[in-house]
């Protein structure tokens, strides 16, 4: 077994992450470091091309003695509280839910969503805050499908998805099956969505990505947005072009540079 450790951003770890399970990583830990930064430690039985593949992360390889790679992979997800009502643990995890709190299974694996990365537990916030009990909520850019889980036991009546990645698709069902969740996830864009089907939109995707879907959310979405995945230096120019589709800003939250922003149909804010 090899242990391949990679330098890089806070911003950057859950993305990188994602491309090492790609890479064929058996176990990730993560390390923060000063100045908003971590390491990443990824263990891979085959190194062939690895310090070749992440040159930019200052990638380190060393040969590992036999250990237990999965304990030591579990050992870095420990349980953590998001908001003032979810409790989020993994799915190997015995211990039991505090006290007040609705427990949130998270699935470390190929897609992104563990809750682990600023501008998700941003969404999970926001969905607590704005998400009325009984409304419907369509998550644009599933990945493993958290949102969709968190919606349900936030009191949404019905909670979808939709990705345009097939894996991102099959790990989604997988875990909101394992969670015994309706696994309403399909492959495929915002197009194949009816208009005024949804309640509440949310989207942890990038800026670019949400002012080309932004006339794609105001068709779908009756009375809310729940938008982030983006800095907040993208925040003024994404937002410009919501008043004339009809949405404002109603709330903004915020978390280091990541941002989650709010937006209800002037309807509902008038």
């Amino acid at each position: 077994m090899y242990s391949l450790y990679l330098e890089c951003a806070e911003s950057e770890a859950e993305m990188l992450s994602s491309d090492l399970w790609e890479e064929g990583a058996c176990g990730i830990q993560e390390e923060a470091l000063p100045g908003a930064r971590c390491l990443l430690r990824a263990w891979f039985e085959d190194p062939a091309g690895l310090l070749q593949r992440f040159p930019e992360y200052q990638p380190r390889l060393e040969a590992d003695p036999d250990i237990d790679w999965e304990t030591a992979s579990r050992q870095a997800w420990e349980p953590f509280d998001v908001g003032r009502r979810l409790h989020l643990a993994p799915e190997w995890d015995e211990n039991p839910t505090p006290r007040g709190r609705l427990r949130l299974t998270i699935h470390p694996g190929l897609a992104l969503g563990t809750g682990a990365h600023p501008a998700t537990q941003l969404c999970l916030e926001a969905l607590e805050k704005h998400l009325r009990a009984g409304e419907t909520v369509l998550d644009v850019g599933a990945g493993s499908g958290i949102l969709m889980a968190a919606s349900i036991l936030l009191g949404a009546r019905h909670a979808a998805g939709c990705d345009i990645e097939y894996d991102s698709i099959a790990v989604a069902r997988r875990n909101l099956i394992a969670d015994a969740l309706p696994p309403h996830v399909f492959a495929g864009s915002t197009r194949a969505i009816r208009s005024l089907s949804v309640d509440v939109l949310v989207a942890n995707i990038n800026a670019v990505t949400h002012q080309t879907l932004a006339g794609e959310y105001a068709r779908i979405a009756r009375r809310a947005l729940i938008l982030s995945g983006f800095p907040d230096r993208h925040e003024a120019r994404l937002l410009e072009c919501f008043p004339a589709l009809g949405f404002s800003v109603v709330d903004t939250l915020s978390r280091n540079e990541w941002v989650c922003s709010v937006l209800c149909k002037n309807e509902e804010t008038s």
